[in-house]
């Protein structure tokens, strides 16, 4: 029975400090490199923060992003991920961020041109195509480098929400948060028994030193 608690206690103490590294990595990734979780595990998620994608995709939604940045396999329509230079009116200046637009060609001088999701269900005309700047006056192509990824999946902050509020949410959050508390408690345990055995083995070496001496004596 010691044995298989013994197993456990390493399978728990591998688990958690696996856990940890890993979300240090993701949040490492996240902030030093630029897209970095799309560039290093292939797939990564952003938040959108505008409006250009609805009703499809709304302001507050999370998309799922793989690193395809090959627009050969792109379709007239496919949703891609990619930088830019665009005028932010929260800023009030010229920027250049990450955008999530439809795929509408590739020219002939390999540059990518795009368009908002309003002009999708008809069929966008070319003057309604992604006229992106630089600034007032220079005008940016978006390329291949400037690509990103494509867009796979969306995840509605409305179904989110409600999924988090409704009894079943609740208890997946409430059973995974015991687990988390349980888990860190029973490693706390056994650093505590741990302590408290070497405590306990110093003590018998020390009796048995003293006894070893008054033997001598």
């Amino acid at each position: 029975m010691s044995d298989k608690k013994s197993i456990f206690k390493v399978i728990s103490n591998i688990l958690y400090y696996v856990v940890i590294l890993f979300l240090l990595v993701v949040i490492a990734v996240s902030l030093f490199i630029p897209n970095g979780l799309v560039k290093v595990f292939g797939v990564g998620w952003y938040r959108v923060v505008s409006g250009s994608m609805e009703p499809l995709i709304m302001k507050g939604d999370f998309i799922i992003v793989t690193n395809n940045t090959n627009p050969n396999t792109y379709e007239t329509g496919d949703i891609i991920i990619f930088e830019t230079h665009f005028y932010n009116v929260e800023v009030g200046t010229y920027i250049r961020d990450v955008v999530t637009h439809h795929f509408y060609d590739v020219t002939e001088e390999g540059y990518i041109r795009t368009y908002r999701h309003e002009f999708h269900e008809n069929g966008p005309q070319l003057s309604q195509l992604d006229d992106w700047k630089q600034n007032g006056t220079t005008p940016y192509y978006v390329t291949q480098d400037d690509l990103v990824g494509k867009h796979v999946s969306t995840i509605k902050m409305s179904t989110f929400t409600a999924f988090i509020t409704s009894p079943y949410g609740i208890a997946v959050i409430i059973i995974n948060v015991g687990l988390l508390i349980g888990l860190i408690v029973l490693l706390q345990h056994d650093k505590k028994k741990k302590s408290n055995q070497a405590v306990i083995d110093m003590t018998q070496d020390k009796d048995d030193n003293e006894s070893s001496d008054d033997h001598v004596a």
